[in-house]
């Protein structure tokens, strides 16, 4: 089974990685939620997703 949801989510982040890394783990997370079609992401510091983002945003 596939969720069409975690389909988005790997494409969106293929597509962070091979982009320059001017965006913020914010701005990244911002554009996973619009993707997603949703308002925002809830996140806090210790959230896996913006974890990964800081690491590969540097």
């Amino acid at each position: 089974m596939t969720y069409p949801e975690t389909v988005t989510l790997a494409r969106t982040l293929a597509a962070l990685l091979n982009r320059p890394h001017r965006e913020t783990a914010g701005k990244a997370l911002n554009l996973i939620a619009q993707q997603l079609g949703l308002p925002r992401l809830a996140s806090n510091a210790n959230d896996p997703l913006r974890a990964f983002l800081i690491h590969t945003r540097h």
